[in-house]
């Protein structure tokens, strides 16, 4: 199901913005409440892990402005050669900023969370138990994505970034840039001719 063509110009800037918004989804999230229990450890054990899973969505949050900024600069510094201007893409400037894309793609996302739950938890605990690479990535994708169809097929490959971002960033890595460049080849050789037959993003 590979892209058969190099996708437009437009494409790629709006499917890094797709990208960088879902991925920032995470820090807009409260850092999960874990119940009390006696098998979770103390009360100071949770709620050092409350603090650190808030300072890291605060590092993600921090990483994916300064993305979504240099993402901006680049469409600016290529506009004379590509024509691709913001203000006139829906993904950028939606007509009605109540169902921007990442809304619409959050509320999917949610759903393929719950429907490809273990799907997604394997392939997630294989792609933590390895170097993290392109390739492993996609491997682990299209076998999760096998077991979704349409636009849900499109969502697993960020939906399973997303859980990847936070666990790694929880360990203490910074993967964002490589894992939003995952993000996009993945999707332009994957899902782009089925996004673009759809009327694009």
């Amino acid at each position: 199901m590979a892209s058969s063509t190099a996708v437009p110009v437009g494409f790629h800037y709006e499917t890094k913005y797709v990208v960088l918004s879902y991925l920032g989804l995470l820090a807009q999230e409260k850092p999960q409440e874990h119940p009390p229990s006696s098998t979770q450890g103390t009360q100071q054990q949770l709620m050092a892990q409350h603090a650190s899973e808030k300072e890291a969505l605060e590092k993600i949050k921090i990483e994916i402005e300064e993305e979504l900024k240099h993402l901006d600069e680049e469409i600016l510094e290529a506009f004379t050669t590509t024509g691709f201007d913001c203000h006139t893409s829906p993904v950028f400037s939606p007509a009605n900023p109540e169902s921007s894309i990442e809304d619409c793609l959050a509320h999917l996302g949610e759903k393929v969370s719950q429907e490809l739950k273990e799907h997604l938890h394997k392939a997630l605990q294989t792609l933590l138990s390895k170097p993290v690479t392109y390739q492993e990535y996609r491997e682990r994708t299209q076998e999760t994505a096998a077991h979704a169809s349409g636009w849900n097929k499109v969502l697993v490959p960020l939906v399973l970034l997303q859980q990847f971002l936070m666990e790694l960033t929880r360990r203490g890595q910074e993967p964002l840039s490589a894992l939003v460049n995952f993000g996009v080849t993945y999707l332009e050789d994957y899902s782009a001719d089925y996004i673009i037959q759809q009327g694009g993003w």
